[in-house]
């Protein structure tokens, strides 16, 4: 019998992340058909099929985004990204609730918490050999990445026979260890210790049961940013660091990493770094500008412009024009900047803005969009959208003047 609705309950540590995002998750949904509802009385979850929904796919996605969201420590955001395929996200059920793996295999309570310390301990190097973002509590681990089976493969064969992670990756991977240690520059999967993750209280980061969320996300230094970022390294580490957490650096293989730690005293404070790993290791931003965002003082927009993670040119097919429409953009920079109230940075396969006016960097996206798919001058499409904007705030003062 095909389901219509699905309903996930959650508990009152993940209610404000769901209040905060609530519009975005609803919007996102709404496009592809699928009605959805936030109890947070009951806290309760609901999603539904409406007539106007794409596909059987799309509910499925749907039903997984809800219980992620409901579960887990994953942002929103990469929820979302999802349902449109921008992003691969497994939910690992790994506790003793209804489907988990200690409930269907067994496994006794003493097992498991060691199992699951271990991994707690292991996961910064788990993320940095496979490349995803993972977020584990006491009974799920979710990761999302370009090919997160790898991880499912590993923790469930360690959750269940007690195997090492590092041994199924090798596995999977198909080359020898000897290889992989020196391509990983020796990371090492730790050995369990209590105190490294943190088990007794420490304020708001420590989960109901006990065990506390942990977070790791890792990313890949696209070509030719490797000495910017071997230079900055030290400050970023120096200031991640400040904030109680961990990050690594594995110039052999072009990737960074950061994880939370037992000084970590609340899991949005790795989800907040995490657009520096990004910002760092696909932008040519310099690393000072990447703190302040961190700190709040900034914001920033990025647009992926190439053919890598779904930018302008894979999505909209372009291929001609798209050295000439970013040199454009380059030319012109400065005068957009100046115009928006922002930094610009543009390399091969992205457009970032940096800056305070939220405004402008709302504007920012469709300039670019219309540099690129429209062939259109950029400070042209500016000063128009700028236009249109005072235009529209005229007008909604004169309709509250009419009421």
């Amino acid at each position: 019998m095909e389901i219509d609705s699905f309903s996930s309950s959650f508990h009152e540590k993940y209610a404000n992340k769901l209040q905060d995002t609530w519009a975005a998750v609803e919007s996102a949904l709404e496009d592809y058909g699928i009605a959805c509802d936030l109890n947070l009385a009951e806290r309760c979850v609901t999603v539904s099929k409406t007539a106007r929904c794409k596909g059987r796919n799309y509910f499925i996605k749907a039903m997984r985004l809800v219980e992620v969201l409901t579960t887990t420590h994953v942002p929103p955001h990469m929820a979302i990204e999802t349902l449109n395929g921008d992003r691969i996200m497994i939910l690992i059920k790994i506790g003793n609730q209804e489907g988990g793996l200690c409930s269907e295999y067994r496994i006794s309570k003493e097992t498991f918490i060691k199992r699951w310390e271990y991994l707690a301990c292991s996961l910064e190097a788990i993320a940095a050999r496979t490349n995803c973002n993972l977020f584990l509590n006491e009974n799920n681990l979710a990761a999302t990445g370009t090919f997160p089976v790898m991880v499912r493969t590993a923790v469930v064969d360690f959750i269940i026979n007690g195997k090492h992670p590092e041994t199924s990756i090798k596995e999977l991977l198909g080359e020898p260890f000897h290889i992989r240690a020196k391509k990983y520059g020796g990371i090492e999967l730790q050995q369990p210790n209590i105190d490294a993750i943190g088990m007794e209280k420490c304020g708001p980061f420590l989960d109901l049961f006990g065990m506390p969320e942990v977070t790791s996300y890792s990313s890949a230094i696209i070509v030719g940013r490797e000495k910017e970022v071997e230079e900055a390294w030290p400050f970023v580490h120096w200031f991640l660091e400040g904030y109680g957490i961990s990050s690594t650096l594995n110039t052999v293989d072009r990737c960074l990493t950061i994880s939370t730690t037992k000084r970590t005293m609340h899991p949005d404070l790795v989800d907040q770094a995490a657009p520096i790993l990004e910002l760092l290791a696909r932008t040519s931003i310099p690393a000072t500008k990447a703190a302040e965002i961190l700190n709040g003082r900034l914001q920033y927009e990025i647009i992926r412009t190439g053919f890598h993670d779904r930018g302008l040119c894979a999505k909209f097919e372009i291929e001609k024009e798209l050295d000439k429409n970013r040199d454009r953009l380059k030319c012109n920079s400065q005068a957009v900047a100046r115009l928006l109230k922002c930094d610009i940075y543009i390399n091969g396969i992205s457009v970032v803005a940096v800056g305070t006016s939220v405004s402008g960097l709302q504007l920012f996206r469709s300039i670019v969009e219309c540099c690129f798919v429209k062939n259109e001058d950029p400070v042209a499409v500016a000063r128009r959208l700028k236009l249109d904007r005072k235009l529209y705030r005229l007008m909604k003062r004169i309709q509250a003047l009419r009421l």
